[in-house]
């Protein structure tokens, strides 16, 4: 039997190592404002892509537990400028500084009521998809959302009253006709860009979140079809978690391309159902193509959890998924048999990041076929676990 000083002892250190530990996960700090040196309460507080956040106290403080590096840590408040800082190291921060905003946001001026409709449409096309979870799904504060274009001038030849009249009617924005009516001037939209003025709010409920999205950049080129945006989001979970939250995040978890990226990292591809091959384009006529790549050989690994895919500026790759009826992936011997889901990758730059938790870190990677299709709608934070 231990003896009670040796017991006592042995606790001790247990609520000591469990303490360590604890902190050795965790994120802490205090905000203040930069004017006054005071506290400030209700800031949001959150790991960059993860469901990892809460918000600060009365006090300004704030803990968040579960943190990993390399980490973006975003604090955010309506009447301050947002702070984004990259800790080198976890534990105590000290005091985050926060500098008032020149003004509050208090709404935005609509100039033209219709042209916005048409535009968040659009966006939110973009952002949620237009598949059998974008129906539930929506933008709870798009008043947050600022609009832009740019334009080249068109002219059309009139030569006719039905077509003058066709034209008139369709009463286009910034548009004008010539002396005599038959030279009509207008301007061609080329892209939809946006940004937000604060944090957007959109639901997922058929995954269980609410998405916090400080949208920097969104930009669609209509004659590309390329469609980026940058920002930083913040996964809330529902209180309840629900059978059918589970069942979906699966099912946006098998596929996409944060599967994927930890198939890649952990080297194990083909054991996820992956097959990857290298694409070179036509040339004279001939077709593309396409050969058998370990994508390994490309892939340096970081400390800290930041990777990098390297020396593969301007090629592009074919991914294939084979799966199950579930979407679930196969084994390799059931192949065969079974005709895969089809991704293609475009590679536009020389060092291309990837971080720990299957998070690609910029737009330098561009996809399409099924994993470029899947939109916000589809997003899982950075620290899902996927519990089979």
């Amino acid at each position: 039997m231990l003896k009670p000083y040796l017991t006592s002892t042995l606790f001790a250190l247990c609520l000591l190592l469990c303490t360590c530990v604890s902190a050795q996960n965790t994120l802490t700090g205090r905000v203040i404002d930069s004017l006054t040196n005071e506290p400030i309460p209700f800031v949001t507080v959150y790991l960059d892509g993860t469901s990892i956040g809460e918000i600060t106290g009365d006090d300004g403080s704030f803990s968040l537990r579960g943190a990993r590096l390399p980490a973006t840590l975003v604090v955010s408040h309506l009447a301050y400028k947002t702070v984004s800082l990259a800790p080198t190291k976890l534990g105590s921060l000290g005091d985050v500084i926060m500098a008032p905003n020149q003004a509050v946001i208090k709404g935005v001026k609509v100039t033209d009521e219709n042209q916005r409709d048409k535009n968040l449409a659009e966006l939110t096309r973009f952002l949620l998809g237009n598949d059998q979870w974008t129906a539930g799904s929506s933008l709870l504060n798009d008043e947050v959302i600022m609009f832009d274009r740019d334009y080249t001038e068109r002219t059309i030849p009139v030569n006719n009253d039905g077509l003058r009249k066709r034209l008139k009617k369709r009463n286009r924005s910034g548009a004008s006709w010539n002396e005599d009516e038959t030279v009509y001037t207008f301007g061609k939209a080329e892209n939809l860009k946006a940004n937000t003025l604060s944090i957007l709010k959109l639901r997922l409920p058929h995954l269980g979140y609410t998405v916090s999205m400080d949208l920097k950049s969104f930009l669609s080129d209509y004659k590309t079809g390329y469609t980026s945006y940058l920002g930083t989001y913040f996964f809330a979970a529902d209180e309840k978690e629900t059978d059918r939250h589970r069942r979906n995040r699966k099912r946006a978890y098998y596929g996409s391309g944060m599967h994927f990226a930890r198939s890649l990292l952990s080297d194990s591809l083909e054991e996820n159902g992956f097959k990857v091959y290298a694409v070179t384009d036509a040339v004279d006529g001939k077709e593309e193509q396409i050969s058998e790549i370990d994508l390994t050989k490309f892939l340096a690994k970081g400390e800290g959890g930041a990777n990098h895919l390297v020396g593969l500026n301007d090629r592009t790759f074919a991914i294939l998924y084979y799966a199950d009826g579930s979407y679930r992936p196969l084994p390799k011997n059931q192949w065969r048999k079974a005709k895969p889901v089809q991704s293609r990758v475009y590679v536009r730059a020389n060092k291309c990041l990837i971080i720990d938790g299957g998070v690609f870190g910029d737009t330098s990677l561009v996809f399409n076929g099924n994993i470029g299709r899947r939109s916000i709608a589809w997003a899982l934070p950075r620290d899902f676990v996927l519990e089979e």
